[in-house]
């Protein structure tokens, strides 16, 4: 029997809640093939890659970035106020999972690199679990839901922090069930309920946190939709390998990546489907066990202008287009040709994010832990 965890947060109100491709490539090396796409509406015709922003922060030295995301756009509930340090709606928003020393999940920055460096957004308090590893905006009012994964195998492993976008702590949930989180996304309101989804990589299991106002603050409560995935904490590199990047789509589909068995699953009707133990929830949408072009999968964005899954791949240094409709993957494209060792040195992929530009082009956002950046692949 699945129980429901309930946790009460008072915040005086400032929460609201607001083609088919026909081949595949043989060989999946960099750049993109005749048998791929070369739309500049997919990865495959985007051949510009470049560096948008450091992300270490000039205070502390926090480096190593992991969450990415764009910010919301404007709205009444989330207007722009043009205070540098505040978050602006449609802003980079980047995490610094490491500190100064290397120590992975020490990390307590997140950055604004909008405008080509970086702005320091947030420092956790001192006390509270660090490392942020994925981040997800609430689309209403623009506060920011940071996944922090903390110190790995430690006794205190993690929390989440509701951040508002003037840089203030609203909120710290650390229910277990949310903890060791490595990929988190908001539900997109659907019949105008708030919630969102986190991979636990402790557990290998997917949480629901649901959001209901109340006349004195907001009530949250925890409903695990699946669990037993693959996963591990001493994996490639000496980190977690697991459930990680995770998006929730217009129709309600939740998808997720694994990168301890290479596979794209979803979850239909996630907002409201019942809590359940074990994958009877959970469906795969596409399994590379030969790891022939997903080669442990860790960071996931929708390309806005199809519907597609853009991958990234931390043993390949590489992202990958999968249509999951059809199941096939679009394109392939290598961003950082540094070698992938065994020992995880020279993996640099973990956020992506993804947008338009001005002409309506692809334009894809991800973070490099080999340059300490935020780069960009573009037309």
């Amino acid at each position: 029997m699945i129980s429901s965890h309930t946790a009460y947060l008072r915040l005086g109100g400032m929460l609201t809640v607001g083609s088919l491709m026909g081949l595949m490539l043989a060989g999946c090396g960099g750049g993109s093939s005749n048998n791929f796409s070369t739309s500049t509406q997919t990865i495959g015709g985007l051949n510009t890659i470049a560096t948008l922003s450091s992300t270490v922060d000039a205070a502390n030295g926090d480096n190593n970035p992991y969450a990415l995301a764009i910010a919301p756009p404007v709205s009444t509930s989330f207007p722009a106020d043009g205070i540098s340090g505040h978050v602006q709606p449609g802003d980079i928003i980047v995490g610094n999972f490491n500190n100064s020393a290397g120590t992975q999940g020490a990390g307590t920055t997140y950055e604004d690199v909008t405008t080509g460096h970086p702005i320091n957004v947030f420092t956790e308090p001192a006390g509270t679990a660090g490392g942020p590893v994925a981040f997800a905006f609430n689309t209403v009012n623009g506060y920011n839901w940071v996944a922090n994964a903390g110190l790995l195998n430690s006794t205190s492993p993690g929390d989440q922090q509701i951040v508002s976008p003037t840089g203030t702590l609203a909120g710290t949930l650390t229910n277990s069930a949310t903890q060791y989180a490595w990929g988190e996304t908001f539900n997109n309101l659907f019949g105008g309920k708030g919630a969102f989804f986190t991979s636990n990589v402790y557990s290998g299991s997917i949480v629901r946190t649901n959001i209901v106002a109340t006349n004195t603050g907001v009530n949250f409560t925890y409903d695990t939709l699946a669990s037993g995935l693959p996963t591990t904490l001493s994996g490639f590199g000496g980190t977690a390998v697991g459930p990680s990047g995770m998006v929730d789509t217009s129709n309600d589909t939740l998808y997720f990546v694994d990168g301890l068995n290479n596979t794209v699953y979803s979850i239909a009707n996630a907002s409201t489907v019942a809590a359940n133990t074990g994958t009877s929830n959970v469906q795969t949408v596409y399994s590379d066990t030969s790891g022939k072009y997903l080669d442990q999968p860790v960071g996931l964005t929708l390309n806005p202008i199809n519907g597609d899954l853009i991958i990234s791949n931390q043993k390949t240094n590489n992202l990958v287009e999968l249509n999951p409709t059809t199941k096939t993957i679009v394109a392939v494209k290598t961003v950082d040709h540094t070698a992938v060792q065994s020992n995880g040195n020279g993996s640099g992929l973990f956020g992506v994010a993804a947008t338009t530009d001005a002409n309506g082009n692809l334009k894809v956002y991800f973070t490099d832990d080999n340059t300490n950046t935020v780069d960009t692949l573009s037309k």
